[in-house]
């Protein structure tokens, strides 16, 4: 049986992990709703008007180089009227420091100009980037992971003891491995919706739309070596936003493809693919007649259409294997004496 403060203390981390699970939940529904705001917003030309770093007079780390944040601001013009801003990514934090914030005072400096994204039903709502890869596969796994984790416990407090498999390990040593395996069923499914849109995209309605820009998104990550010294991972991706009109509508959006769009440490790619759509230039697009905000420049392109199931394949050997590991090892047995 546990003791009162093994029960307490049990209580106290479920709580937690139900907590961050229903924080990953809420996360993953504000990144839908990013996602969605992304294919809606429009671009209008801008420029850079302050860039620089600085701290916060109120803030207690007082002049601490470390804790210095981007400050900047942009002007934009939408519909003859002006316009300033101060977001970063659409549907990003507000706010940048350390390295993160010099790398964007580097990116964009004073003067520079810019395509400013907004929202053509509310134009002071603005940013300069997209948000940068989907942020829903990580958000997942740490749902899956914490609920998990957060479910094995409840069942301990619950039962007021820490339950046992018959070779002797907690049944907690358990939640990694199933873990593993719901995320390789979640790829698996992923897969198959995808596959299905891929099937439907070839019989969507084609209109008549325009490049409004087409660049390649750098998007530099650093980090430290165990040795201290700093280092720098540069991924280059295509960024093709289009517009056009379907029924009485228009529409912005930047999914030229279904799937995945995978940056590369080349930019070769993502220069191809850029060279193919210049802004300006009058397109094809199809788009969903259900759901008129979705819409793709080539629906027959299943670049990355088979990630999922790369991904699957990983999560689901690590997943058996554990599990078979921890109820069937003969080392758990003799490790053990049962």
């Amino acid at each position: 049986m546990l003791s009162s403060t093994a029960l307490i203390w049990t209580i106290v981390i479920a709580a937690v992990c139900w907590f961050i699970a229903i924080n990953q939940v809420y996360a993953l529904w504000k990144s839908v709703g990013d996602g969605s705001a992304r294919r809606r917003w429009s671009v209008a030309k801008g420029k850079i008007t302050i860039s620089r770093l600085g701290v916060s007079p109120t803030h207690p780390s007082g002049l601490d180089p470390a804790e210095a944040g981007a400050m900047m601001r942009y002007h934009y013009r939408v519909g003859g009227k002006d316009y300033e801003g101060d977001g970063f990514r659409i549907g990003g934090k507000s706010r940048a420091v350390g390295l993160i914030a010099k790398a964007l005072i580097k990116k964009y400096p004073e003067g520079r100009d810019v395509d400013v994204y907004y929202d053509p039903a509310d134009p002071a709502r603005s940013a300069l980037e997209q948000k940068g890869s989907s942020t829903a596969p990580t958000t997942i796994v740490f749902l899956v992971v914490f609920a998990a984790i957060a479910g094995i416990l409840t069942a301990h407090a619950i039962a007021g003891k820490m339950i046992m498999m018959s070779n002797g390990l907690p049944m907690a040593a358990l939640f990694l491995p199933s873990a593993a395996l719901l995320i390789a069923v979640g790829a698996v499914v992923v897969y198959f919706m995808q596959r299905r849109d891929f099937k439907a995209s070839a019989s969507w309605p084609a209109t008549q739309g325009q490049i409004v820009s087409s660049k390649i998104i750098e998007e530099t990550e650093r980090r430290r070596d165990d040795d201290g010294r700093e280092r720098e991972d540069t991924t280059y991706r295509p960024d093709i936003r289009f517009a056009y009109r379907a029924g009485d509508n228009d529409y912005t959006t930047d999914t030229w493809k279904l799937g995945a769009l995978m940056g590369s440490g080349s930019p070769k790619y993502a220069e191809k693919i850029v060279g193919r759509y210049v802004a300006g230039q009058s397109v094809t697009v199809f788009y969903n007649p259900a759901n008129p905000d979705v819409a793709v420049l080539e629906p027959a392109n299943r670049d990355g259409a088979s990630m999922p199931l790369i991904f699957a394949a990983a999560f689901g050997f690590a997943g058996v294997l554990f599990m078979w590991l921890f109820t069937h090892g003969h080392w758990v047995n003799a490790a053990t004496g049962v």
